[in-house]
């Protein structure tokens, strides 16, 4: 059965009110509900029960719509957007900003969701051979200064498509289905494609046993098995074909990791692997250390939190905090024997990765130096090989779990000086980008944070305030509306609707009853409205106005009052009648 609570404006229901009702009629409707179903004031058992039930969700209803921000997400994304807990910052910005942050998330939600559901994966390589256009004189004699026939020598060389789904069968089982097909290979087993099934099962927290097979011929399977706790990882992983196990013994890797020191996140990891071909196999060492820093100085940050966080704007230049990691690597296996070694910087704030690497082996020398951006549903990466056997520009997109790769072969030999500006070229532009967009945006982001923190200090001020004032706004409204005098229902103070700047209203109701005196209101126009108490200004360069919806002698009026005015209500020459006030139909805020 399906829960009433879930139903959209079910917490308005719940108070009997439209979405459209403003906050006063909530402030009235739930004290009168709340004095209704009290526990306290049920003598029969049953009927306690069952207002105690009710009681606890009139107060639910009212945390939820007497907050302006909680309202907006609950009229935005239901009850759903009342279960994530929001940065505490978005209650400052504007209607249109928190809107905006709502809308992102509910889109990334829906695609959450739908991952969760078949959690699809795919890759499409598309690899082009360009070493035409680099080619030297000699190997193009008469055409090689023709660039249209350099530029048509260009090739795709091989065209590769992977996709697969995972579907999880309970909280320790998933299986998935993948497929794999090159039709631009010209290996006729490869262009035929493979089909592989997978099964994961956790048996604990600590062992994990995976299973994958080949639907197609060659029937191959494997079998993964890995335990690993706090400091040590071991796994065995053993490849064969059931056709041809009596003749070949099963491809085996035995793997074995431990954290080093405790004091520090370094690791190191031995890998061994048999196969027919090599009998005594090939043994691989590394070793792994990342460690943080924090570039940045204390006036680079907001606030001395921002250093102890990696969100938010944080430093101006992006470059303030992040990892720094060093690998080392070992492989003996012949004439493929090789040493390995890499360096990475990760920025936390940029969420960009950039890394060096150089191997060093008996057939093959090689470097590459790659940077990629991590976001939070997508991510691109370039970089740049420079081997013996040629240099390759490497891009890669992911967006949403698919992945596009596209390597192009600039030259098939040794050429530093083809990498070099393969390098400097790219590495240009994105210097220039960051120092004349990147930077100046993350300047923005930094002001616009501390202009926010403070509209949030002044806010909070504002609600300590309305709750000194709320008695006596009490008192005088329940005085004068005894005696038909004047009750303030609503009061907003802001910019004038007709700007851009609207959106940003403060609710001025507490105030504004809290300084009514026999039947009057009056404030001099010489006082500035911001100085008064619960009041803030919103825009302090925009034109604003008050818009007051009060009763006076049981009869409604709305009066709009600009900046520089003189407060007088009730009006004299300027009611504007609408209707005998009815307290079980609210009427809209407005003119």
């Amino acid at each position: 059965m399906e829960d009433p609570t879930q139903e959209k404006n079910y917490l308005y229901a719940v108070l009997n009110l439209p979405p459209t009702a403003s906050q006063n009629e909530i402030r009235e409707r739930y004290k009168a509900l709340s004095i209704t179903y009290h526990p306290d004031k049920q003598y029969d058992l049953r009927a306690k029960e069952v207002a105690t039930k009710k009681f606890l969700e009139i107060q639910k209803a009212y945390e939820v719509l007497s907050d302006p921000f909680l309202r907006e997400v609950y009229d935005f994304l239901g009850p759903e957007g009342l279960n994530r807990q929001w940065p505490a910052e978005l209650r400052s910005n504007d209607s249109n900003e928190i809107k905006a942050v709502l809308r992102q998330w509910k889109i990334n939600h829906s695609n959450e969701i739908l991952e969760k559901l078949l959690q699809p994966r795919g890759t499409v390589i598309c690899e082009v051979n360009a070493s035409s256009v680099f080619a030297r004189s000699d190997e193009h004699s008469g055409d090689s200064r023709n660039f249209v026939k350099r530029v048509g020598g260009i090739k795709l060389s091989s065209f590769g498509i992977r996709h697969g789904i995972m579907k999880a069968l309970g909280p320790k089982t998933t299986i998935g289905v993948t497929g794999d097909v090159h039709p631009g290979s010209r290996d006729v087993f490869a262009a035929r494609g493979t089909l592989t099934g997978a099964l994961r099962h956790q048996f604990s927290p600590r062992l994990t046993l995976e299973l994958t097979a080949a639907f197609l011929s060659p029937h191959i399977i494997t079998a993964k098995t890995t335990y690993s706790d706090n400091e040590n990882a071991v796994s065995v992983r053993a490849t064969f074909i059931p056709a041809f196990w009596y003749l070949f013994p099963p491809v085996t890797t035995i793997s074995f990791g431990r954290r080093l020191f405790r004091d520090s996140l370094t690791q190191g990891s031995a890998s061994w692997t048999y196969s027919p071909q090599r009998p005594g196999g090939n043994l691989e060492l590394s070793v792994f250390s990342p460690r943080q820093f924090d570039f940045g100085s204390v006036d680079d940050y907001v606030d001395a939190t921002e250093r102890a966080i990696f969100s938010g704007p944080g430093s101006i230049s992006g470059f303030g905090t992040g990892v720094r990691t060093w690998s080392y690597g070992l492989t003996l296996a012949g004439l493929n024997s090789c040493i390995k070694a890499e360096f990475s910087l990760f920025f936390h704030e940029l969420s960009l990765r950039l890394k060096a690497s150089a191997e060093l082996g008996l057939r093959k020398i090689a470097y590459i130096v790659s940077a990629k951006w991590i976001g939070q549903r997508s991510a691109f990466g370039t970089g740049v090989g420079l081997s013996t056997e040629g240099v390759i520009l490497r891009f890669q997109l992911t967006y949403l779990e698919q992945k596009w790769t596209l390597p192009i072969t600039l030259t098939s030999e040794y050429d530093p000086s083809v990498a070099l500006y393969t390098i400097l070229i790219p590495s240009t532009v994105l210097v220039v980008g960051y120092h004349f967009v990147l930077k100046p945006r993350r300047r923005a982001q930094r002001e616009k944070r501390a202009l926010n923190d403070e509209k949030s200090e002044l806010k909070r001020e504002i609600e300590n305030t309305n709750l000194l004032l709320q008695d006596v706004a009490r008192r005088h409204m329940d005085a004068e509306r005894s005696r038909g005098g004047l009750v303030i229902l609503e009061a907003a103070y802001g910019p004038s609707p007709d700007k851009e700047a609207a959106g940003l209203d403060v609710d001025v109701t507490t105030s504004l009853q809290a300084l009514v005196h026999n039947g009057q209101l009056y404030i001099s126009s010489r006082t500035p409205k911001s100085g008064i108490p619960g009041f803030l200004d919103p825009a302090p360069t925009a034109p604003k106005t008050l818009r007051v919806r009060y009763l006076f002698r049981e009869r409604m009026h709305y009066a709009e009052i600009p900046e520089l005015s003189p407060v007088v209500l009730p009006l004299k020459g300027e009611l504007c009648p609408i209707t005998r006030y009815d307290p079980g139909s609210p009427a809209p805020f407005g003119p």
